[in-house]
């Protein structure tokens, strides 16, 4: 093409465009960049039809462009965006709310007696009280959630090693499921209707779960469902920046209700890295405690590798700093 065309003056060495490409002959090509048409000569005949990737090899005193072989989806990938496709048309409309289901399961009256036992079993795993959510929890929360039956059955094929199911959600309802089957061919009522209803809801969520995680890997929809108190609503951890004279800092505010009530908490991290740490107790005895663990709170601080400024027990509850912004920084639903 000659470098004097309209296109010639916006295109620089390197760059990818993407162009519509028509063959007129075996040696030339009609090129559609933008809004701009151009007619261009081939030293090889070209075969490629409708929108590639161009790159800028030369502007002057001629251009040339190159075709940048850009891989074709396999069919593999096709396939499974229909597989994909038809799940969730299938299984969303049908799904419930983990929590919202174990609840109605609850309420159930008039069951088969050998569908108790089981149903317990469950029951006490997904609505444990006071179980705590912390790292190793939640760890073995994932681990049984339902979301790797299918995972660690193919490994138990693959390795020949035996597999722990006994507490896997997605085992124990599918167990379940087919104990409902079974009574209800025997003795139908609408109790393991119900039943039977609700456990259908639960294994479409958890399989509408399965194919959001094999679309996106990197994001685990895990919903734990368990027994809430009016405390739990207390705790929360709230990110904000705050802009200041060209400089940012970053502050977290974090609730967090002990049994000895409210700890409030907050710190601030300058840009050069030191660190404020400010502590308000709601009660004399949670105070008492605080103050015993402030030394071991300092050394796992210095642990990190921040400069410490300040740590102390504040008189009154932390305030947000009114030129702050509220900022998400991960979305955590449980």
């Amino acid at each position: 093409m000659q470098s004097n065309s309209p296109a010639g003056s916006l295109l620089k060495v390197g760059q990818l465009l993407t162009a519509s490409i028509n063959p007129i002959n075996n040696h030339q090509v009609q090129l559609t960049i933008g809004n701009q048409t151009l007619i261009a000569n081939s030293k090889q005949p070209i075969t490629a039809n409708g929108s590639v990737q161009v790159k800028v090899n030369q502007i002057s005193p001629e251009i040339q462009l190159s075709i940048v072989n850009t891989p074709t989806k396999p069919t593999s990938d096709l396939s499974n965006q229909t597989i994909m496709q038809a799940a969730y048309r299938q299984f969303i409309p049908s799904q419930a709310p983990l929590t919202q289901v174990f609840q109605q399961i609850n309420l159930l009256q008039s069951l088969p007696a050998n569908l108790q036992a089981p149903l317990q079993q469950l029951m006490e795993q997904v609505t444990k009280r006071n179980q705590g959510l912390n790292a190793d929890n939640i760890k073995q929360k994932l681990n049984d959630s339902g979301l790797f039956l299918e995972s660690k059955l193919a490994t138990q094929a693959r390795n020949q090693t035996p597999q722990n199911f006994k507490n896997d959600l997605k085992n124990q309802i599918l167990q379940l499921q087919q104990q409902v089957t079974d009574l209800q061919q025997q003795n139908p009522s609408n109790s393991l209707n119900k039943l039977s209803h609700l456990l259908n809801q639960a294994l479409s969520r958890l399989t509408v779960q399965q194919v959001q995680l094999f679309e996106n890997p990197t994001i685990t929809p895990l919903e734990i469902p368990y027994e809430t108190t009016k405390d739990n609503i207390k705790d929360y951890i709230e990110f904000r920046k705050v802009n200041q004279n060209d400089k940012n800092q970053w502050e977290a505010y974090i609730d967090s209700t002990l049994t000895e009530g409210l700890l409030s908490v907050k710190l601030r991290l300058s840009d050069n890295g030191t660190l404020d740490c400010y502590l308000w107790c709601e009660t004399a005895p949670l105070q008492n405690k605080v103050e015993q663990q402030l030394g071991s709170l300092q050394e796992l601080l210095d642990r990190t590798g921040l400069k410490l400024n300040n740590i102390q027990i504040s008189s009154q509850k932390p305030v947000k700093t009114d030129t702050s912004t509220k900022m998400a920084l991960i979305d955590i639903k449980i």
